[in-house]
């Protein structure tokens, strides 16, 4: 009876074992399917990217990269034709805040049969609003008075316009300038804008004014002077002289050459080419002509800097005073003592003691005249001296802003 209950037990044993035996073999064979399965996929997928990248190489070195990847379809850029033809916009502000008796400028081209349309609107009337045609000066419209405005006009020739807007007070302003192009040729025909400025005779109605430097010579040649005469009992010696400048004299240039020789030099009398010269090299915009303040530069002291003093003698020198009244200069004369403020009034701060040959800059007098006088202590030696003289003046000019067209493709 034991007997047949072990062998029972193996039995029943074995056959478990088949069973888990059989699940175990059946689980194995799934997952290792599945393994299989994606180690293959990854190694299918390592073969391939390889082969890939080994046809991609082969391309770049046979230069075939550029037509066989590089190449993308690209949008074909549209063909302009007579339908699409439209006002488009070549101006437009919006919002803009323009001052009272502040104009407004812009200029802009049309080409032949084209069509241009102005659209404007300011929050109060201009004073006037006009299109002017830049190269003969004419109006093509002008409005008064207006503060809304929408007009069109045909373009006869190829031209460049510009409106011109003057306001009466502080406004906001929308402004728009389009253009039609009557073709599909002036569509593609650029141009680009050009500026000149063009002095002219006489005042226009859209000219400008502007200043600039006028100089002449105050003497025809240098004035000489022998200012002490060794037989002089005094041992003192005074001489003067007037220097009539042009009514117009905003300053002028000086200089002045002292030497115990009476000789003339080379140098005398070249003052107003130096200055001119001078002038003409000094290229600074924004510096005023005259100079409004002591702290900024003007034209004129710029041209002084320039210049180089005259040759200079060491052993002769003289006082120098500079008078703009005729009655002060008579005191100067009769007067024996020392050089005094109080004796007669000079210009101190462009009179010396004691100086050497110099250049200087004098302000215009309120006369018109201005006068020298020459002061030396030498007893023994004559001293002699060479004045020179520019007047430097303000001229005004008129000159007009036109514009012009440059083709540019």
């Amino acid at each position: 009876m034991f007997s047949y209950f072990i062998f029972t037990f193996r039995k029943n044993l074995k056959m478990k074992n088949l069973k888990y035996l059989f699940l175990v073999l059946s689980l194995n064979i799934f997952f290792g399917c599945e393994f299989f399965s994606e180690t293959s996929s990854d190694e299918s997928q390592e073969i391939t990217t390889e082969d890939s990248d080994i046809t991609l190489q082969e391309g770049l070195e046979d230069g075939e990269w550029d037509k066989d990847y590089a190449q993308k379809p690209q949008k074909e850029k549209k063909q302009i034709t007579e339908a699409d033809l439209i006002f488009e916009s070549i101006f437009e502000k919006r919002s803009l805040f323009l001052k009272k008796g502040e104009k407004l400028k812009e200029a802009f081209y049309g080409l032949s049969g084209d069509s241009i349309r102005i659209e404007f609107l300011s929050d109060s009337p201009v004073l006037s609003f006009s299109i002017i045609e830049e190269r003969s000066g004419r109006p093509v419209k002008i409005f008064k008075k207006q503060n809304k405005i929408d007009f069109i006009y045909d373009v006869y020739f190829d031209n460049t316009f510009s409106i011109n807007a003057d306001f009466i007070r502080e406004s906001y302003v929308n402004i728009k300038i389009s253009r039609k192009s009557a073709s599909v040729d002036n569509y593609y025909n650029q141009f680009e804008i050009t500026r000149d400025s063009i002095v002219v005779k006489n005042k226009t109605q859209r000219s400008l004014q502007g200043t600039t430097m006028g100089y002449e010579k105050a003497f025809n040649e240098p004035k000489k002077f022998i200012v002490s005469n060794s037989l002089s009992l005094s041992g003192e010696s005074k001489v003067y002289a007037p220097i009539d400048v042009p009514a117009n004299t905003k300053e002028f240039i000086y200089t002045l050459r002292i030497s115990g020789k009476d000789q003339a030099l080379s140098e005398d009398g070249q003052l107003f080419d130096n200055v001119s010269s001078s002038s003409k090299e000094i290229k600074v915009f924004g510096i005023p002509l005259w100079e409004s303040s002591g702290s900024k530069s003007s034209l004129s002291r710029e041209i002084l800097n320039n210049l180089f003093p005259p040759q200079k003698d060491e052993d002769f020198s003289l006082n120098v005073f500079f008078f703009d009244k005729e009655s002060e200069i008579k005191k100067f004369l009769n007067y024996t003592g020392d050089p005094d403020p109080k004796a007669f009034l000079y210009d101190i701060n462009n009179s010396a003691i004691s100086t050497q040959s110099r250049v200087g800059l004098i302000k215009k007098p309120r006369t018109g005249y201005s006068y020298i006088g020459l002061q030396t202590n030498s007893t023994w030696k004559n001293t002699y001296a060479w004045l020179d003289v520019v007047a430097l003046s303000e001229k005004t000019f008129h000159y007009e802003i036109r514009y012009g067209m440059k083709k540019i493709n």
